[in-house]
């Protein structure tokens, strides 16, 4: 290989180096697509894109979807959502508290995305120039594999609820609470929160889902999307909830990155769930685009 792997010690999020998205040969690409493929949550570093060099390379991954509030889209190429906590004009150019649960993209559509790509434009610094805004990646096939026989018994055919509106409420119940949040932020949240209610409804997925390309058993769920369990009572099913996402993000499935501006970071939501940490506030400016593969239905 032209490019070298620094593995980490957990199961994904493994970083590599030596490569250039935008001037990416063939044999390049396929080789860093098995491996995106075969450990699920993939860092390639030193990356200098423009709007399109992201678009193209993430095309060649697969067919993109837009992220469904429009308002968190970049204007001049719409298939970029922006994460960002800046405000221009006295509005949010994206969508500032992005991530902050343990949530598979898109899990509350009936054909949630395969896979994420989020390249590092600008990240926040501490006063001792220590990155903040970290991003924690689960791997939701490794901790399937070590589930106890009787538990991935009582799983197997189980569906979960999933609901985009319980996670924008959620969302702004929190910032309502959070004093560091930008007011103006809040506001244009709770009112996405609104129109969340009557635009996306509920779906439900299977809690154990198979993997469209290397067909391994994922666990599949999210912290606050997934609301409950199909057919179990409301407090059974939020315990067994519960049970399964601290296993998930318990220390041996859990890789943390620290990023750096030119990071790119590909994860596959079907076999990893992640979130990010919100320990900044303006005048530490974060940035960074998004685009999004398009999937299929989970079965």
């Amino acid at each position: 290989m032209a490019f070298e792997i620094e593995y980490a010690k957990a199961p994904l999020g493994h970083k590599i180096h030596g490569l250039d998205l935008a001037h990416l040969k063939e044999d390049e690409f396929q080789q860093l697509k098995n491996i995106w493929n075969q450990y699920g949550v993939v860092v390639v570093t030193g990356q200098k894109l423009a709007a399109e060099q992201l678009l193209d390379f993430s095309r060649r991954l697969g067919a993109l979807e837009k992220f469904i509030i429009d308002a968190y889209n970049l204007p001049s190429n719409p298939e970029i959502f922006v994460v960002s906590n800046v405000i221009e004009n006295g509005k949010p150019i994206g969508m500032a508290d992005a991530g902050r649960m343990w949530h598979s993209d898109m899990c509350f559509r009936p054909e949630p995305s395969f896979g994420s790509v989020l390249y590092a434009l600008e990240v926040p610094l501490s006063d001792d120039g220590t990155p903040l805004g970290d991003t924690h990646f689960a791997s939701t096939a490794a901790a399937f594999d070590a589930l106890p026989a009787d538990l991935r018994e009582k799983i197997s055919g189980l569906r979960a609820v999933n609901s985009f509106s319980a996670r924008i409420a959620a969302a702004a119940e929190r910032g309502a609470k959070d004093a560091s949040m930008d007011p103006v932020a809040l506001d244009h949240l709770k009112a996405q929160r609104d129109k969340a209610k009557a635009e996306v409804p509920d779906v439900d997925h299977p809690l154990v889902r198979t993997h469209p390309v290397t067909g391994r058993k994922c666990l599949y769920l999210s912290e606050l999307i997934t609301s409950g369990i199909v057919g179990m009572p409301p407090e059974e099913g939020q315990a067994l909830l519960r049970q399964l996402m601290d296993h998930i993000t318990s220390d041996p499935f859990v890789y943390r990155h620290s990023w750096s501006v030119g990071d790119v970071v590909m994860w596959d939501n079907c076999s990893s769930m992640h979130y990010a940490i919100g320990d900044y506030q303006l005048p530490k400016r974060r940035l960074m685009y998004r685009t999004t593969i398009r999937g299929t239905r989970p079965v």
